[in-house]
């Protein structure tokens, strides 16, 4: 008799995608201490104790004084419990979720590259793909850190405080456009994010191609755009991309109409990123466990 019999443990093989958990557990901890990260996550998650605040008060005003609460959410939009109110407010997480990426991204998966971790990963029983969608993942919580879930959190805080099982019903594709909105900005930042650190380990360079792409491609799209009088060259700002495609699984009501246009260019530009970004993953990764 085996010890396995002897202790009545059997050994279970389990999916080979679950090798994707331990790795992106591991970023993730890796990450976490670090007092950097609490702070940027502190920053991030001020405008969610605003907005969390904000529709408490128009809540318990609108209770109270029905009139005047409903007067006040015709003027305040954001706080009225719509598929904008979460929309905007995952747009407006966008600026301290890049400076956490841009942050996390050479903890994460750049000293992976710069100090050996890459051949320890792959000398164990994962592929390239496992261990590039566990490090995906990692990205991809962050990301859901600072957007999903804290909409997520003000959605049910919205149902909860007024008609719930009304509000509930008839509001229920809002969790669809969070969860779709969601899904795209950690997707497409998730491999736009890999990639750079793929081929760019070192935090300055990272920061600085990060902060190109984010910041001053978006500057340069409005000038160019208003320079040639062509609206085509603001797809070069990614995160408006991301933006009109994300507000579409809101619904069609939530797109805003300069942003109907380009939609179709705007899934075009997204697709691209991708797959370019994916190939480019591949490639790096390839290419170093050859030479380890």
């Amino acid at each position: 008799m085996n010890g396995s019999s002897a202790t009545g443990w059997k050994e279970q093989p389990r999916t080979a995608w679950l090798a994707a958990w331990p790795i992106a557990l591991t970023a993730l901890r890796l990450v976490f201490r670090r007092k950097l990260f609490w702070l940027l996550l502190g920053f991030a998650l001020l405008n969610f104790l605003f907005m969390f605040g904000a529709i408490y008060l128009l809540a318990t005003l609108t209770a109270e004084q029905p009139e005047i609460g409903k007067m006040l959410s015709m003027m305040l939009p954001d706080l009225a419990g719509t598929g904008k109110t979460f929309l905007n407010f995952m747009l407006a997480q966008g600026t301290v979720t890049m400076i956490l990426l841009a942050f996390a991204g050479s903890v994460l998966a750049g000293n992976d590259h710069r100090r050996g971790g890459l051949t320890f990963y792959l000398s164990r029983r994962i592929n390239v793909l496992q261990y590039a969608g566990g490090k995906l993942l990692a990205i991809g919580l962050l990301v859901s850190l600072t957007t999903t879930f804290p909409a997520l959190v003000l959605f049910l805080e919205q149902g909860m405080l007024g008609d719930t099982a009304n509000y509930f019903a008839e509001n229920y594709n809002i969790v669809i456009g969070i969860l779709g909105y969601g899904g795209l900005i950690a997707v497409t930042l998730g491999l736009l994010l890999f990639a750079l650190v793929s081929w760019m380990p070192r935090p300055v360079p990272l920061v600085m191609s990060w902060a190109c792409l984010f910041f001053f491609l978006p500057v340069l799209s409005e000038i160019l755009s208003k320079v040639f009088d062509d609206r085509q060259w603001r797809l070069l700002n990614l995160w408006r991309d991301i933006y009109a495609v994300g507000s579409r699984c809101f619904g069609e009501a939530a797109v805003r109409s300069r942003d109907v246009a380009q939609l179709s260019e705007a899934v075009v530009v997204i697709v691209v990123v991708c797959i370019v970004s994916f190939i480019a993953i591949m490639i790096r990764i390839r290419q170093q466990r050859h030479q380890s």
